[in-house]
C-alpha cells in the first residue's frame, strides 16, 4: 500500500474512454532500453504511441518521482508518451473494476500489491507471463509472489515496505533494556516496560486490512500459513493475548490503526510500536527518541510485504507500449529513480544496498528484512479470507473466544477460500 492520495486529474469512466480513442500524435521510437518496441511504431508507424497510466501517487513525493520515471522512459521512448491519472488510493481498485464492466480500463495501472491476484482473477489483466515471466530473481520473493496466479505472471513489482518494530531508546536505556529479537524476549521486555500510564507495546489490530496486515507476521513467526490457521493461528493468537493479559498491551488496540499506534508511541503511551517506514518522517518531526529493530521472531522471522506492483490490462489500447513501461519502470534504472526520489524500497534484489535511503540506519532495518517480508497473496478470495482473519483477532482481543475457539472458527471460513 502507497501513501493515500487525492485526484490530481479527475476523469468520468465514459470520459477516459473518449480520451484513450482520441489521443494520437507524431513522433518515432527509439528504443535504448532493451525492450520490445512500442506496438505503433514496431509497425513502421509514425503515429506518436499514447499510454494511459493509472495510478494513486498523485501526491506529495511518490507523484514527483513517478513524473521523474515517466520523463525518463519518454526520454528514451520518443515514440510514446505516457497519460497518467491519479486517484484517491480508495478510488482507484473500484475504478478498475468498473471500468473492466463497461470496457473502460487504462494499458497500464500502478497498484496495491494486495489487489493484483484479485484483478488477475476476474480476468482484468494481460498475462505477461511470456514476456517477464522468467524475472523472478530479480526480484525479492515476497513481492515477485504478489504478481503470480496459477503459475502465470501478472505484472512486475514496483516498490515495497515492510513492518519493523520501533521503541522508545530512553525508555529502554532508563531500563537497562536492548531491543528484543525472539517472542520470549519481547513478551518479557513489553511487560518489564508497562506501566498504569504506558503500554509495552502499541499495534493495530483494527476490523480492516490494517489488523490483518500488522497481525498476519505473527501467524509467519510461527512457521505456518492461513492454510494452518487452526493451530499456528492459534498459536499467534494466543501470544498477543499474553500481551494483553500481562498487561503489556491494551484491548483497545482492536480499535487501533496504524496512525493511533503511532500516537500512543509519540505521546510516551507505548514504549514500542509495531508500524512501516512510512513512520519516520512524522517521528522525526516529533523529536521522539526512537530506534528501529527488526520484528522479535518466533519460529522463523517474517514480515508483512506492502507495496506497488505495475499492471497491463487484456483490453490495453497498447498492449506493447504497455509491457514496454512495465518493464522499464521496473528495471534497475527505472526502479532506482522512483524509489530514491519517493524514499521507497526497492523489490528488486539488485538494488539492496544501492539506493539513496540505503545509508539511513533506519531504512536499513526495513530493507534488510525484505528477504523475509510475506506478500498477502492468496487468490481472488482474499478479501473473505481478510474478514475471517479479523474477525479471530477481534474476538481474541476483546475478550469474546479463546484463541483456539476463533482460529477453529476462523479456519473453517478461510480453507475452502484458498487457492
Amino acid at each position: 500500500m502507497g501513501n493515500s492520495t487525492t485526484k490530481w486529474r479527475t476523469f468520468g469512466i465514459a470520459a477516459l474512454t473518449l480520451a484513450s480513442l482520441t489521443l494520437t500524435a507524431c513522433g518515432a521510437n527509439q528504443d535504448t532500453t532493451g525492450t520490445a518496441p512500442a506496438s505503433a511504431t514496431a509497425a513502421g508507424s509514425s503515429e506518436e504511441v499514447v499510454l494511459e497510466v493509472w495510478d494513486y501517487l498523485g501526491q506529495g513525493a511518490s507523484h514527483t518521482a513517478m513524473e521523474s520515471a515517466v520523463a525518463a522512459f519518454e526520454e528514451a521512448n520518443p515514440g510514446i508518451t505516457v497519460k497518467r491519472t491519479s486517484f484517491a488510493y480508495g478510488d482507484l481498485a473500484k475504478a478498475i473494476v468498473q471500468g473492466g464492466v463497461g470496457g473502460s480500463v487504462p494499458d497500464v495501472a500502478i497498484v496495491d500489491v494486495v489487489d493484483t491476484q484479485n484483478f488477475a482473477s476476474l480476468g482484468l489483466l494481460q498475462d505477461v507471463t511470456e514476456q517477464v515471466g522468467g524475472l523472478a530473481n530479480d526480484f525479492y520473493e515476497g513481492p515477485w509472489s504478489s504478481t503470480q496466479v496459477g503459475g502465470k505472471t501478472y505484472g512486475l513489482p514496483l516498490n515495497s515496505n515492510n513492518l519493523a518494530l520501533y521503541y522508545n531508546k530512553d525508555m529502554f536505556d532508563g531500563a537497562g533494556l536492548e531491543a528484543p529479537t525472539t517472542w520470549d524476549e519481547l513478551r518479557s521486555t513489553a511487560k518489564a516496560l508497562s506501566s498504569a500510564d504506558t503500554a509495552g507495546i502499541a499495534m493495530s489490530g483494527v476490523k480492516n486490512e490494517q489488523g490483518t496486515f500488522q497481525f498476519l507476521p505473527f501467524l509467519w513467526q510461527t512457521g505456518g500459513d492461513l492454510d494452518s490457521f487452526d493451530t499456528d493461528g492459534a498459536t499467534a493468537l494466543q501470544f498477543l493475548k499474553d500481551l494483553v493479559d500481562d498487561g503489556s498491551m491494551s484491548s483497545s488496540v482492536a480499535n487501533y490503526s496504524q496512525e493511533d499506534a503511532r500516537t500512543q508511541f509519540v505521546n510516551g503511551k507505548a514504549a514500542m510500536m509495531i508500524n512501516g517506514p512510512w513512520e519516520l518522517q512524522n517521528l522525526k518531526e516529533a523529536g521522539i527518541n526512537y530506534g528501529v529493530a527488526p520484528l522479535a521472531a518466533g519460529e522463523e522471522p517474517a514480515t508483512g510485504l506492502g507495496g506497488e506492483n505495475v499492471v497491463t490490462f487484456a483490453q490495453a489500447a497498447q498492449p506493447e507500449a504497455a509491457v514496454q513501461f512495465l518493464e522499464y519502470l521496473t528495471s534497475t534504472e527505472g526502479a532506482q529513480i522512483y524509489c530514491d526520489e519517493s524514499g521507497q524500497l526497492s523489490s528488486r534484489v539488485d538494488l539492496e544496498g544501492k539506493l539513496a535511503l540505503s545509508s539511513d540506519p533506519d531504512m536499513q532495518v526495513f530493507e534488510a528484512q525484505m528477504a523475509s517480508a510475506h506478500a498477502r497473496a492468496y487468490g481472488a478470495k482474499y478479501n473473505e479470507i481478510s474478514a475471517a482473519v479479523q474477525e479471530s483477532l477481534q474476538k481474541v482481543l476483546t475478550g469474546a473466544a479463546s484463541p483456539s475457539d476463533a482460529a477453529s472458527e476462523a479456519a473453517q471460513t478461510i480453507t475452502p477460500l484458498l487457492p
